[in-house]
Order: structure tokens, then C-alpha cells, then sequence
């Protein structure tokens, strides 16, 4: 059996709780709908607990990411587009530091043989309103979706100018039928068992998720894990 390792540099301490189980689920499905043979897939490690401390630049970063994955199967490069789409952040936010990287090793440098981003419009915290009855679920409420303030189309999260702050309304409005002593929540809380809850089928329709699975049945197929 194969063990698949991947690592992720994320932007945030909440894209650490979310993005990597998402990211593990994701892999599994392609797996088991494209895999050539039997393959473990780990979560994601996480390594930029120093780097953004370290290096100036976020080419700098990158690069220091994938010497650190050196030998892993993938680094998944984690950027907010923070905009309509995920264009900018990918040529201005990843493109740069794949270059960077791709002279490491044109240069015999030690590090990961394969990058892709990961690019939620506008935010990761788009991606986490997909799926309103996932999120039902998680903070325990049985307030409809539409008196949440939440979309009824997954494909719609991504006109959601600010998906944080529609995240933390509907947190607020499910918790206002509690006792006053049970009504706050920490936000921090809610990502990973959200991202074990969320639906995929219901992600699918998003997207920037759609060019994240694509680029990584690339990756897979590479790795002749997939085809």
C-alpha cells in the first residue's frame, strides 16, 4: 500500500483547521473514483509554524516551504483570492514562488517535486457556507438556512464579498435561541468539525474548489496514482 503524504502552506491558523481535512476528503474521493491501487492518505502537515517569521517575501516562503516538504508527495500552497476571482492571487501569490522553486530544483536543490495552489474566492471561510446544513449541524441549531442569512446555491458563496463576517452573522443568529449562558461560541472551534461535516458534493459546485480538485487529479496522475 501506498502512503500518500502531502504538505500544506496555509496563510492562517484557521485555514490550518479547515483546509487540511478538506483537502484529505478531497484526495480520498479522487482516489476511489480514478486510483490505480490502494493508497493511505494522510492529512496534510502543516509547515509554516516559522516560516512567516523567517522570510521577508512570499516567494521566499514558498520556496522555504517546499525545502521543508522535500521528499513529500505534493505541497498544496494555500492563498485568499481576496478579490472576484482566483487569477490575481494566482499569478501574483503562487506563480512567483513555483518560479522560485522550479530554479531550486533546475539548480539541484532539495525540495518538493510538485506545488499547486489552492485558491478560495474571496476566503477560505466562502467555502465553509457551501454547505448550510453541514454547518446546521456543527453549531447545533435548527434555524433554517435561509434565516441564517446563508446561500441556497453553493456556486453563489463566491459573490460573497465578505464570507467571514456572513459566517460569524449566521453563528450569531443560530446561538440567539440559546440561553443567554450558552448563546457564545468560539469561531476557532467550528473549522474542523466543519470541514469534516461539509458535503463535497456540495463544495463541488464551487469553482475555486473545482480548480483545486482538477489541479490535483494533475498532480495524482503524475504520481501515477490516478488517471
Amino acid at each position: 500500500m501506498t502512503t500518500l503524504v502531502l504538505a500544506l502552506y496555509a496563510e492562517g491558523h484557521a485555514d490550518e483547521r479547515f483546509l487540511p481535512v478538506v483537502i484529505q476528503r478531497a484526495v480520498e474521493q479522487i482516489l476511489q473514483q480514478r486510483g490505480r491501487t490502494v493508497v493511505d492518505v494522510m492529512e496534510p502537515i502543516t509547515v509554516n509554524h516559522t516560516i512567516d517569521r523567517q522570510f521577508a517575501t512570499r516567494p521566499e516562503r514558498i520556496l522555504e516551504a517546499a525545502r521543508r516538504s522535500a521528499g513529500y508527495h505534493a505541497l498544496v500552497v494555500h492563498a485568499d483570492a481576496d478579490y472576484p476571482t482566483s487569477a490575481r492571487a494566482l499569478n501574483e501569490r503562487f506563480g512567483p514562488g513555483l518560479e522560485r522553486v522550479s530554479q531550486a530544483r533546475y539548480n539541484r536543490q532539495a525540495v518538493c517535486d510538485h506545488l499547486l495552489p489552492i485558491i478560495p474566492v474571496q476566503m477560505t471561510e466562502a467555502w465553509m457556507l457551501a454547505d448550510p446544513e453541514a454547518l446546521r449541524t456543527v453549531v447545533g441549531t435548527a434555524t433554517q438556512a435561509l434565516e441564517l442569512g446563508l446561500p441556497a446555491h453553493a456556486h453563489e458563496v463566491e459573490s460573497d464579498p465578505y464570507p467571514k463576517q456572513t459566517l460569524e452573522q449566521a453563528i450569531r443568529k443560530a446561538l440567539a435561541s440559546r440561553p443567554k449562558r450558552r448563546r457564545r461560541i468560539d469561531l476557532n472551534t467550528v473549522y474542523e468539525p466543519l470541514a469534516r461535516q461539509i458535503s463535497l458534493e456540495r463544495l463541488a459546485a464551487v469553482p475555486s474548489y473545482r480548480q483545486f480538485v482538477a489541479d490535483m487529479i494533475g498532480v495524482l496522475i503524475a504520481l501515477h496514482l490516478a488517471s
